[in-house]
């Protein structure tokens, strides 16, 4: 009975572990988002970066370029603009985490494929590959949620 309980926990509790966040980040971590939209006419890859230093949160959005060997090699990683978070946006950050981890049906031609990549201290820890076949439909109408877009329209207000 002891050996079933044990073998029990140990299936059970990673599972129950929580979700990397935003929130939960620690000095030096950081996240990376790979965002990758197309549809009828677009198809947009835009990188993104969130690290904690000290108590503040930095959002940076980079252009790279990759060369075209196989596997393709980063040639270079420009800044396109930088921003320090709020609390609200990393609140923000984690509801759009949680949108794109929840399943809704296919609804229009337009997907996205979002990789989060977590890394503490320098060590990636998780990766998550999310889907989004709805056209992002109720995106904007979401409370506790903020767009990356939101976030970069603000290089521009600078």
């Amino acid at each position: 009975m002891k050996t079933l309980l044990l073998l029990f926990l140990l299936i059970t509790l990673p599972a129950l572990a929580a979700e990397p966040s935003f929130a939960a980040m620690e000095n030096g971590d950081r996240i990376e988002i790979t965002h990758h939209s197309f549809g009828c006419f677009h198809n947009v890859i835009s990188y993104y970066e969130v690290r904690k230093v000290g108590a503040a949160f930095f959002f940076t959005q980079y252009a790279i370029t990759w060369d075209k060997s196989v596997p393709p090699q980063m040639v270079e990683k420009k800044v396109i603009g930088e921003l320090t978070l709020t609390a609200e946006d990393i609140v923000g950050l984690d509801g759009l985490i949680r949108y794109y981890r929840t399943r809704r049906p296919s609804s229009s031609t337009t997907e996205v494929y979002v990789v989060v990549e977590y890394f503490e201290g320098g060590r990636r820890i998780k990766v998550e590959n999310l889907d989004d076949g709805s056209g992002s439909v109720g995106l904007e109408k979401r409370e506790n949620l903020i767009s990356l877009g939101e976030l970069t329209a603000r290089f521009q207000k600078k």
